[in-house]
């Protein structure tokens, strides 16, 4: 069965992985490109007797790539070996689609395009002639709509064609431009591309040919012969750019053929009435916050519900695993140690998908994008440029693909600047230790209200210090920033589902692994040394009949145990630097296993805690939590947690991220000294006004 090799190329947004996901009888391969680590999907499966596999390239505005993502794009289109490439489009957006794929017909490979979301442009009265578009462009094309599953069959029906005709487009510039690339494409000698696309990418400065053709014998010919097409260029179009003029042909070679292909959709009424509300210069920034404060309420009053019946679960399960092992150290670690510091894990799980579900929701209606049009204005102050939202945003659900979606961001300052401050937007895995301590301190009636509060406050000190960044190390303006609202969609519910379903998983298997080692590890550390405190103990439990007064004496055995383990003597180590902030022993070896990973901070208070021992973890966490600690110590934690470094995962993507060593050190330190300073002063406003 012979094989075709598609290249899937497209802007960001147009529906690409939604494609893929529509094909029936795929078999999808996830891994990455060779030397990154950005993502790379393949799709495999049977056409008409072929075999068909789609290679799924990172979405890419243009030729000239700012992102890595872009760049791993453009490698695999020039170096790389296939044999189709299929560009996706976006039926509601072809100018500035068309612009792109004008680019890509550069290459003059055989090629496809899939006018994608047609459902969408069809509604609103729009229509797209193929037929017509095909005879204009020598270029395959099919209406499809992955949402709605239709046009597909057609599609691969006209690659599988085009691959056997061997279509390759036919895209023409203005008659000087053509003569240009005519008489630079004949000094062009052996070379492995077609001589038109080198000889247009060397006309628009393309520094990656540039790198390709330099090493040739006759390149020495070559540069005064491109020296004097330019120049001819530039007069005729009366500009300095050639990558400018070639960018303005492109838009008008597009605008032309839309306007004898497509018949335009009318105009979104009520979708610009929605705008007038949402990105209003006054109401826009109020609306933002307060749906951001409804998705915060709902992490509580909706994950209250299950969560009960997760804990519930888990010291059902304790119990039941405890009356199966013998007694011994491997029961005390199972039961005291693993499962209540994964349970008490796992019971947050609901607050973090509710948190997940509100921001993913937010995203795909387009709301997200409008939230980056009003807060652009508010970032400006603060030295941030509006691009800086997306990676901010992201930062609420982890830090580790926030620091890599700013790499959007062009200028290296408003990239470093926005890095620094990522650490301030609170992930999802500090959420459990926000949920535990508030619903310990603070009543059910405002829970809502005080989670809001952090993340909000988390968010607003990121700015302040992106200001004082910006004034102090990093001067000058942040670049202007310009984008596209997106139309607005329903949200599709299999990619949401199946989205959380991912999240769900690895959250279940990071506490299944990671966590229940370093449970484990800590149960070790807080057990031990305990042979001289057992044998003390062991006599006298061993003589009283009275099961009360047992007890009592096997829990004094166990504080004891506590209060002298190898975990107690690396707390009480760190005491004199905490005591200002009114945390004990456990609380500071609790936020010292936070920085390996943030949910640790919950595991490690249950096992010093001893929840073990009962039936409901979180009702007994909690509850120890409130008998054992003041609100000043609860409200330091919640400071602490807020600003130091984020987890070893996050500081690692942040260190490939960013090579100097100077700005890695200043990352590893200054995070912590703002955040205790921060609860420094937090506990001594505490005690003035109380």
């Amino acid at each position: 069965m012979k094989e075709i090799k598609i290249a899937l190329v497209g802007q960001p947004n147009v529906g690409k992985s939604h494609l893929i996901n529509s094909i029936s009888g795929a078999t999808l391969h996830v891994g990455n490109f060779s030397g990154v680590t950005v993502d790379k999907k393949e799709v495999e499966f049977e056409r008409n007797g072929y075999k068909l596999k789609l290679i799924d390239l990172p979405g890419t505005y243009s030729f000239h790539p700012y992102t890595p993502e872009e760049k791993v794009t453009k490698d695999f289109l020039l170096n790389a070996e296939y044999d189709l490439i299929l560009n996706v489009v976006d039926s509601n957006q072809l100018q500035k689609n068309l612009i792109f794929s004008f680019q890509v017909s550069d290459l003059n490979k055989p090629m496809v395009i899939a006018f994608n979301m047609y459902d969408e442009f069809s509604r609103q009265g729009g229509e797209i002639d193929n037929d017509k578009f095909f005879k204009l462009t020598n270029i395959r094309a099919e209406n499809v709509s992955a949402k709605e599953n239709f046009g597909l069959e057609e599609l691969f029906e006209k690659v599988i064609k085009t691959y056997q005709e061997k279509n390759t487009p036919r895209i023409y510039y203005a008659e000087t431009i053509e003569e240009e690339i005519a008489n630079v494409k004949e000094k062009i000698k052996e070379i492995n591309f077609d001589k038109r696309f080198i000889a247009i990418r060397l006309l628009e400065d393309d520094e990656d040919i540039y790198k390709i053709i330099h090493e040739k014998p006759w390149y020495v010919e070559l540069v005064p012969q491109l020296k004097s097409s330019k120049e001819r260029i530039r007069i005729e179009f009366d500009s300095d750019d050639v990558k400018e003029i070639f960018f303005e042909e492109r838009l008008a070679l597009a605008k032309g053929i839309i306007s004898q292909i497509a018949k335009k959709a009318r105009k979104e009424k009520f979708s610009e009435k929605i705008d007038k509300v949402l990105i209003h210069p006054i109401l826009g920034l109020p609306i933002f916050l307060f749906v951001m404060w409804v998705i915060f309420q709902s992490t509580f009053s909706l994950g209250a519900i299950p969560m009960d019946y997760i804990s519930s679960g888990f010291g059902a399960f304790g119990n039941f695993v405890g009356g199966l092992l013998p007694n011994g150290l491997i029961k005390e670690a199972v039961v005291n140690g693993i499962i209540p510091a994964v349970g008490a894990v796992v019971m947050f799980l609901p607050n973090i998908l509710i948190l997940f579900l509100g921001i993913n929701l937010l995203e795909q209606t387009g709301y997200m994008a409008r939230a980056a049009y009003v807060m652009d204005g508010v970032l400006k102050k603060f030295g941030l440029q509006g691009r800086a939202f997306i990676p901010l945003v992201s930062g609420f659900g982890c830090s580790v693909p926030a620091y890599m979606a700013a790499r959007t961001l062009k200028n290296p300052k408003d990239r470093l600047i926005t890095m620094l401050v990522i650490g301030f937007m609170s992930c999802g895995a500090r959420l459990p230790i926000y949920v535990l301590l508030v619903s310990a301190f603070f009543a059910p009636s405002i829970q809502g209200d005080v989670m809001f509060a952090i993340y909000l406050g988390g968010a607003l000190t990121g700015l302040i210090v992106a200001k004082i960044l910006r004034v102090v190390l990093f001067k000058g303006e942040p670049e202007p920033f310009v984008m596209e609202l997106p139309k607005y969609r329903f949200p599709k519910m299999k990619a949401i589902l199946f989205d959380l379903w991912v999240k769900t998983k690895m959250y279940i298997q990071k506490a299944g692994t990671f966590i229940a080692f370093a449970a484990l590890g800590v149960w070790f550390l807080s057990s031990f040394p305990r042979v001289d405190i057992v044998k003390e103990y062991s006599f006298k439990i061993e003589h009283i009949q009275n099961a009360d007064k047992k007890a009592a004496l096997k829990e004094e055995m166990n504080e004891k145990i506590l209060e002298n383990s190898y975990i107690a003597h690396i707390g009480k180590a760190m005491a004199p630097l905490t005591k200002p902030l009114d945390l004990g022993w456990k609380e500071d070896v609790a936020l010292l296993a936070g920085l390996a990973a943030k949910e640790t901070v919950v595991s490690t208070m249950a096992v010093l805690y001893g929840v073990g021992n009962i039936g409901d973890t979180s009702k007994g966490l909690i509850e120890k939590i409130r008998n054992s600690i003041p609100f000043t110590a609860a409200v330091a934690m919640i400071i602490i947690v807020m600003f130091y470094s984020p987890c070893v995962a996050a500081m690692s993507t942040f260190y490939a991220e960013v090579p100097q060593m100077l700005w890695r050190t200043f990352y590893t330190i200054y995070p912590n000294v703002f955040a205790y300073i921060a609860a420094f002063m937090a506990v001594g406003l505490i005690k003035i006004f109380s």
